[in-house]
């Protein structure tokens, strides 16, 4: 049996992590998902698209905003000019950086374990 009341709590954490993510970073958590991405090595959109499990255009919507924020860019591939590379701007780096050693505590319903 699906205990409904435990996905809503896991729902009402979710939403409780994405605030305190947007107030410490302004990064929405798409923004942070994306950056994370580029910075793996994830640079063509269509990966990132499939990736992050985001249709083309909300994935350009994402990555005009980050843009817009001098955070990302697209540029011609050296290798393809047909293919767009996204990569991550100084500023984008350091917003990863910072998000990744940010004091955002993760609510308990979304911590996880290793084994």
């Amino acid at each position: 049996m699906i205990d409904l009341c435990a996905i809503r709590r896991l729902q009402t954490s979710l939403r409780t992590f994405e605030k305190h993510l947007k107030d410490e970073t302004g990064l929405s958590f798409n923004d942070a998902l994306l950056l994370c991405a580029v910075n793996k090595g994830v640079t063509e959109p269509g990966l990132l698209a499939k990736e992050l499990e985001l249709s083309p255009s909300r994935l350009t919507r994402i990555l005009d905003n980050l843009e817009a924020r001098e955070l990302a860019r697209r540029e011609l591939s050296s290798l393809d000019r047909r293919s767009i590379l996204v990569t991550l701007t100084e500023k984008g780096k350091q917003m990863v950086e910072q998000y990744s050693c940010s004091e955002i505590t993760l609510p308990a319903d979304l911590e996880f374990t290793q084994n």
